[in-house]
């Protein structure tokens, strides 16, 4: 007779409670968030319940009118304060020709805060465009209230050179007495200064202050010629060269 092992005796697994509520109790946590941000997002989507009833529009304004303002606005009608295009609005008023700068920001619960910073005209620039307050040239309409501004003209990308010699230039002339009205940069890259009376100094590709220094030392002996000069030469080493209107002009 053969006597056979004895089976092992059957036993119920042990479960630990506390682990299994632990896991379920985790399990509809994170359902209950995530139900609870679908809603939020629904409410906050919701324009009905978080409309936009307000903007505050920061910053000086000169050359921009409301009506234009609003228009550009229009791209937030409709919108919750949550699902309005921030980036939207401010590059639709950046697109605005006297405007430099934007920035938006939301203010709870029904506000926008738009901070809008205009261009600063200082100069004309090849006639049709302007620089503004960083020598950077921008196109925009002529508005009531621009002062006399200087006509600066230059190749382009040379605006900030320009401008930068204009400073210096100008601040030599009316130092002296004089009234600088324009400035240009030739393409061979010679200066040339204009005076408010029409007068025309060539001052060449360098030496510019050294060159309007010598302009400013001889212009009271030129004074004395009885005539009037429709421009003056000073690329020249020592010296100068002078053109001198005709008749003609000179009675106009």
């Amino acid at each position: 007779m053969v006597s056979l092992p004895a089976l092992p005796k059957w036993r119920w697994p042990v479960v630990n409670w506390y682990s299994l509520m632990g896991v379920l109790l985790l399990v509809l946590v994170l359902v209950l968030l995530a139900w609870g941000g679908n809603r939020l997002g629904q409410t906050l989507a919701d324009a009905d319940r978080l409309p936009i009833s307000e903007i505050a529009l920061v910053g000086e304004r000169q050359f921009t009118s409301d009506a234009e303002v609003q228009q550009a606005l229009t791209e937030i009608d409709g919108a919750s304060l949550v699902t309005a295009n921030m980036q939207g609005v401010a590059a639709a008023l950046t697109e605005l020709p006297w405007v430099k700068r934007v920035t938006v920001r939301r203010e709870w619960p029904n506000r926008l805060r738009v901070y809008l910073v205009e261009q600063q005209p200082r100069a004309h620039w090849n006639g049709d465009h302007w620089l503004n307050q960083d020598a950077d040239a921008f196109s925009a309409p002529a508005r009531p209230g621009l002062v006399p501004l200087p006509e600066l003209w230059g190749p382009v990308n040379s605006n900030p050179k320009v401008w930068q010699h204009w400073l210096i230039f100008s601040q030599l002339l009316r130092l002296n007495g004089f009234e600088p009205a324009a400035l240009e940069l030739t393409a061979r890259h010679a200066w040339k200064v204009q005076l408010k009376d029409g007068l025309e100094l060539r001052l060449g590709r360098t030496d510019g202050v050294e060159r309007l220094q010598r302009f400013i030392d001889l212009w009271p002996t030129l004074k004395t010629q009885g005539r009037r000069a429709q421009y003056i030469d000073l690329r020249y080493d020592t010296g100068l060269a002078v053109g001198w209107q005709l008749e003609q002009q000179e009675n106009q």
